[in-house]
């Protein structure tokens, strides 16, 4: 729900694969809050014009170029291109005074890193939101996390396919794999600074309740099934929650999932809407 009694909110994009354009094209059609598209930052303006040739509303905010980009005026920027893209963009968003959404979260492992965009965000009052991505039940168990003494576990299954062009190559024959095969088994901090494009969720898990030394995560390469499997296992002083899903791999990219982008709708719509939902 969004209320038009306050001038809409002015995004700026960096990246426009496959959350990217979700998010945009939520945004040009009016589904992500009160917001407005002011330009989208991308490695390759080329491409992404002749890919979205019928979206001509889209294409005049594409740019290669940063300064360009940071000369745009916006409120916020979203970050929705990878861990390098947020370690290049983070703390200019920032420095500049404008809030940031990070969807690359295993980035934040670096603690030298998440300490200089906290540093920024203080100097100029620029928030930083970490969007849950494929994270079920974020909110609740966070909550929970604050009574202390929380444990926190997560098996991450993706198809074999969904691993490639990752370390899980190194480690297993996914070519090869007729079962499930667990090639990792390690910390939170381990998970998602190894396996960046693959591994957001861990981190975000880990950063929520029990922190990234503390939060068990085993990764697995599952060739008999299509769908992304994560079973999660939290325990706290006021509650346990075991949650299970099937999760959906993006057809453009399957190392994430088809619904990261619209965590990022719904965070848009809660922070520009009348009313906020789960927080």
């Amino acid at each position: 729900m969004t209320t038009q009694s306050r001038p809409p909110m002015a995004v700026g994009m960096i990246g426009h694969g496959a959350i990217g354009r979700a998010v945009a094209k939520a945004i040009a059609e009016g589904h992500a809050g009160n917001v407005v598209l002011k330009s989208i930052l991308c490695r390759d303006v080329k491409k992404h014009r002749e890919n979205n040739a019928s979206s001509p509303v889209a294409n005049r905010y594409f740019t290669d170029d940063p300064e360009v980009f940071y000369q745009t005026p916006f409120d916020l920027a979203v970050e929705a291109a990878g861990q390098e893209a947020l370690r290049e963009h983070g703390c200019r968003v920032l420095d500049s005074g404008r809030h940031l959404f990070i969807t690359s979260i295993g980035a934040l492992t670096e603690d030298a890193f998440f300490g200089r965009l906290v540093e920024s965000s203080g100097k100029t009052g620029a928030r930083i939101f970490l969007i849950s991505g494929a994270l079920p039940a974020a909110d609740w168990m966070g909550a929970a996390a604050l009574s202390g003494g929380c444990s926190a576990a997560i098996t991450q299954a993706k198809p074999a396919a969904s691993w490639l062009g990752t370390p899980a190559a190194e480690m297993v024959d996914l070519a090869g794999l007729k079962n499930p095969a667990c090639f990792f088994d390690g910390t939170a901090r381990e998970a998602a600074s190894r396996f960046p494009k693959s591994s957001n969720i861990t981190a975000m898990l880990a950063l929520a309740t029990a922190g990234l030394e503390n939060t068990r995560v085993k990764l697995v390469a599952d060739p008999t099934t299509s769908e992304m499997h994560t079973v999660i296992e939290f325990r706290s002083r006021v509650g346990n929650l075991r949650v299970e899903w099937n999760g959906v791999p993006s057809e453009t990219n399957p190392k994430t999932s088809q619904d990261v982008p619209f965590t990022v709708i719904k965070a848009l719509r809660n922070l520009t809407g009348t009313v906020c939902y789960g927080l």
